[in-house]
């Protein structure tokens, strides 16, 4: 298949009303397979700029769901296994300046801070672990985790579609000219 006809499916993809939720299970599957990434955040735009100034935050709704499913899954394996074996699993991570940024986030600004952290383009399995290791309940930092990355893909998504000119080749594929 050539790129142009991939490009031309995947148009008619992400304006289908039920593709959202693909990007809910995408995003829970980005927690654990962090390559994702990209592709996620590509089809996520794709799909703001399909829906329209009307319908993106449906998309960003699905993609912040994802997240929390996500993180409240890797919250469970934490709880199960400790965070002695979750560092020994993501040395990288935890090894990072990301580490020590949430480490000191919370300790100043506390679930303001894990909001923050949230919204930022960053993994956020420090963050969980870090309030393993405080004793924040599980829910209020998984509350912070979806109204950070709300607040981030609410702001991708009125990009994607405020944007003159921007990924018009997606809303071409629901019939509209933005």
């Amino acid at each position: 298949m050539n790129p142009k006809a991939m490009l031309s499916g995947l148009t008619g993809q992400v304006a289908k009303p039920w593709f959202p939720l693909v990007i809910l299970v995408l995003s829970t599957l980005n927690v654990f397979i962090v390559f994702l990434s990209g592709g996620v955040t590509a089809l996520f735009v794709s799909t703001c700029a399909a829906r329209g100034r009307k319908g993106f935050m449906v998309a960003a709704v699905c993609n912040a769901l994802g997240a929390l499913l996500g993180y409240w899954i890797f919250g469970t394996i934490v709880d199960r296994n400790g965070t002695d074996w979750v560092k020994a699993q993501y040395p990288d991570i935890f090894g990072s300046d990301n580490w020590r940024r949430v480490q000191d986030a919370m300790s100043a600004w506390g679930w303001i801070g894990a909001v923050a952290i949230s919204a930022a383009p960053a993994p956020l399995h420090p963050l969980v672990v870090f309030g393993a290791l405080s004793g924040v309940g599980r829910w209020v930092m998984l509350s912070a985790v979806f109204l950070g990355r709300l607040i981030k893909y609410a702001g991708f998504g009125f990009v994607a579609t405020a944007a003159p000119g921007t990924f018009r080749w997606a809303a071409k594929a629901k019939g509209k000219k933005e």
